[in-house]
């Protein structure tokens, strides 16, 4: 493959990322293993610095790098871009020219960035980027010389959204990850009980959002006579909690992506809701937030 990069980046490491490695590697057995953590996480840290500055949102918080146990068993340099997808970090030595994958690297990377540490490990180099289909190697091996672009990342990070066509869930078309209230609420620990109950002519569905936390969401769809939609949602906590995360958002963006309403769990929540109508072809969208987390839902009526 071309090597389409047409230069590295630079990316300063400053004091706090180096104490987040320095924590995450006092966890370790041995100092090998503490190495192989410090490392990581100065990899990883680097590129969320790197979208940060672009405006590229990231959630540290919900990466295998920053799970303790995780950490711990395996040789993990991930970072959550929500909505995207798990980016590997791969941090490279000074005069390295190939990177051997863990074979214990789960397989739901959006693909692989190769992040080259200065002698001093005051700041990296990001040499490029490579998406996870191209890698068809076993054992996996990454070479510099593969390298792409991050035209290539942000790609992907920003390829478009596809709509929820609620209209398709009248005449019983559902998208694969929409599922039955019953279901989802079923492997989800919760009580039937708990679910709101739709009218003779509605339409319910739900879907799980992890945002750190894993909260589910019901969207329940009711035709009216004329071309306008009542539409209720609802939030309910996941993981078999009892009550929603304190301060989980809920928030309606119209077609122009503003804040249309919104709604806030408090400490003792099991649930909340907004309720609003839609016309024939209007669009929206449902954003929940956690925290610096956030998903967004889009729809159309």
């Amino acid at each position: 493959m071309t090597n389409t990069q047409p230069h590295v980046l630079s990316v300063p490491l400053p004091q706090n990322a180096h104490r987040w490695a320095e924590e995450f590697a006092a966890q370790q057995d041995n100092p090998q293993k503490g190495k192989q953590v410090y490392l990581n996480t100065l990899a990883v840290y680097a590129v969320h610095s790197y979208l940060k500055w672009l405006n590229i949102e990231t959630a540290l918080n919900q990466s295998d790098s920053w799970h303790r146990g995780l950490r711990a068993i395996f040789d993990v340099a991930d970072l959550v871009l929500p909505g995207v997808g798990k980016l590997e970090c791969r941090p490279m030595l000074p005069g390295e020219v190939a990177i051997v994958l863990p074979a214990s690297m789960t397989q739901d990377r959006i693909g692989y960035v190769a992040v080259e540490f200065s002698q001093q490990l005051d700041y990296v180099e990001l040499l490029g980027f490579i998406p996870a289909v191209a890698m068809t190697e076993s054992p996996q091996i990454l070479e510099i010389e593969q390298l792409q672009s991050f035209d290539a990342l942000f790609e992907i990070i920003h390829r478009p959204t596809l709509l929820v066509n609620l209209r398709q869930w009248v005449t019983g078309i559902f998208q694969p990850d929409w599922q039955s209230p019953e279901l989802v609420f079923a492997s989800n620990f919760r009580s039937s009980s708990t679910i709101t109950r739709p009218s003779t002519n509605s339409i319910s569905r739900a879907k799980v959002f992890d945002l750190g936390r894993q909260v589910l969401l019901l969207v329940q769809l009711t035709p009216t006579k004329s071309e306008v939609f009542d539409i209720r949602l609802r939030v309910y906590p996941g993981d078999d909690a009892i009550h929603l995360p304190a301060n989980l958002q809920l928030i309606v963006l119209d077609a122009a992506e503003n804040t249309s309403m919104e709604a806030q769990a408090r400490s003792a929540d099991d649930w909340m809701q907004l309720e609003f109508s839609c016309e024939h072809e209007e669009k929206f969208s449902v954003k929940i937030v956690l925290g610096e987390t956030s998903l967004i839902e889009k729809f159309v009526v």
